[in-house]
């Protein structure tokens, strides 16, 4: 089946098209099926490259490589790249030295100190949410 965040993304790139449903249901049907998520996970990567690929020429949609997309398709109890890059970001807003590269080293050394994991890229879906909670109260006292 596919994924909810292939699902999204499917319906935003039929919004960018402004495809109608009826030439929308006739793509979906050459997949042989009614609805997106119904789409093996396969599938739904083909048709959202159509869809993209599409979106592109027309210049509605312009394809940017996020941070940590190249681990996409690791194991599922993994951190997602979103969870990678929320993570990134609520650091920069506690980081008391505003310079990537420090940010980046303390990022580093927060988590090998208080999860024992060497690098942000093996946390865990579990792991990812307890330090987003970790620094979300770390910015929380900074605040007031």
């Amino acid at each position: 089946m596919s994924t909810l965040a292939q699902i999204k993304k499917i319906h935003t790139l039929k919004n960018v098209l402004q495809l109608d449903d009826d030439l929308y249901f006739d793509m979906l049907m050459s997949f042989g099926v009614q609805s997106s998520k119904n789409l093996t996970t396969t599938e739904a990567g083909i048709f959202l490259e159509i869809l993209e690929e599409k979106a592109v020429l027309t210049n509605k949609w312009e394809v940017r490589n996020k941070k940590y997309e190249e681990l996409t398709s690791r194991d599922e109890d993994m951190a997602t790249p979103a969870q990678l890059r929320m993570i990134e970001a609520i650091w920069r807003e506690v980081c008391y030295v505003d310079t990537p590269e420090f940010a980046k080293q303390s990022l580093r050394k927060f988590i090998q100190n208080k999860f024992k994991i060497a690098d942000i890229k093996f946390l865990t879906k579990k792991k990812a949410v307890k330090v987003i909670g970790a620094i979300s109260a770390m910015k929380q006292k900074l605040i007031g």
